[in-house]
């Protein structure tokens, strides 16, 4: 199923293994040698969970970090930070962690807990728009040591706050926009230009008052979904095939979503029992269910309907692949345009090539079928 990724929701979407084979993408010497690209699919386990979090499809000669860091916190227990990145062209795809927040119209409780200060480990701080929060939180977190920056474009990305949304819950307002900046920057003297992408969604609850107090909300809110893709200035657009490619591949273990939601759950009882969970995280992790609950199958379910709208809808925002049909996954892959013949192996691994009489059989132990584009 081709997603965007629910991972991406606990952004704060990983050190890698890579499932590759032998040097299957060697061609005979020519002074113009065919047109090739190699995907790998990497795989992420995490090591406190013990279980795979999430894969994807990046280029063979490219490079991963990153690492999902845990905490004690019951509004975002999980945030995910990676960078996956070509050495040579400079070219990224960048998947940051998502900000928590909450809110109050509570002035009681802001006149012991002012913006800014820290309520169970989540800031205090009134919500911002979408202009705001690219422009004050994620481009200064993010990219804060360059210099010359300017902002080339900025547009909405309807389908991207829907999954911010998410679906619908009895007693909660939910609120959310979303869209896309593209700047242009100088670092370590190159100049560079990156898309970014986020949503800010809000989560209100109204509570009733009495006759002795009104009544008041509670706002969790999120600057969440960050995701972008950079290159040197005047190429970004050169590489969209590579990052959607990477983007539409981004598949999540549901157990792992589970048990994030899980632990989010015990996490909120321990702050009402008034328990400390600070050092307990690693059993706390391991004590908790990497099953769904119907209600949280059913909101993994509406993710990943949205999820499929997106990547059939979002050929609106990037441009540039075709889908083939896997026998080896025994599902529809998402690949670049532009190449004549299409090779796939049982590890996940794909060559694209324009030369006609290569064959990735020859001089590997591997299994390569040529697949075709999907009917």
């Amino acid at each position: 199923m081709k997603t965007l990724s629910k991972a991406i929701v606990f952004l704060g979407l990983f050190v890698f293994v890579i499932c590759s084979g032998s040097d299957d993408t060697k061609t005979s010497k020519t002074k113009n040698p065919p047109k090739m690209q190699k995907f790998v699919t990497y795989s992420y386990n995490d090591p406190l969970a013990g279980i795979e979090v999430f894969r994807l499809l990046i280029p063979g000669d490219w490079k991963a970090e990153g690492a999902i860091n845990w905490v004690a916190v019951p509004a975002l227990p999980a945030k995910v930070n990676f960078r996956f990145y070509d050495t040579k062209s400079r070219a990224e795809f960048n998947l940051f962690p998502a900000q928590d927040y909450f809110w109050t119209d509570n002035q009681g409780f802001l006149y012991t807990n002012p913006p800014g200060s820290l309520r169970f480990g989540t800031p205090v701080a009134q919500p911002i728009d979408l202009h705001t929060a690219f422009t004050r939180v994620i481009i200064p977190k993010f990219r804060g040591g360059v210099s010359d920056l300017k902002i080339i474009e900025e547009k909405e990305v309807p389908d991207l706050a829907k999954l911010a949304k998410g679906p619908p819950a009895e007693g909660v307002t939910a609120l959310a926009e979303a869209g896309k900046m593209r700047i242009e920057y100088t670092e370590n003297g190159k100049e560079m230009e990156e898309e970014f992408y986020a949503a800010v969604s809000q989560f209100i609850i109204n509570l009733p008052g009495s006759y002795y107090s009104p009544g008041y909300y509670i706002n969790y809110w999120y600057i969440d979904l960050i995701f972008s893709f950079r290159a040197e200035k005047g190429k970004l657009d050169a590489q969209t095939k590579l990052f959607q490619t990477m983007l539409y591949s981004l598949q999540v273990n549901p157990q792992w979503y589970a048990k994030v939601a899980n632990v989010k759950e015990y996490l909120a009882q321990l702050v009402i029992q008034n328990i400390q969970a600070t050092g307990r995280m690693s059993q706390i992790i391991a004590q908790a269910s990497s099953e769904m609950r119907e209600d949280q199958q059913r909101a993994w379910e509406y993710r990943q309907g949205v999820n499929e709208k997106i990547a059939q809808n979002f050929s609106d925002y990037i441009r540039g692949v075709d889908q083939y049909y896997d026998p080896f996954a025994e599902k529809r892959v998402e690949l670049p345009t532009g190449y004549k013949n299409v090779w796939s192996n049982n590890l996940g691994e794909y060559i694209l090539t324009d030369d006609p009489n290569y064959n990735p059989n020859v001089g590997s132990n591997l299994n390569w079928q040529e697949i075709h584009l999907a009917r």
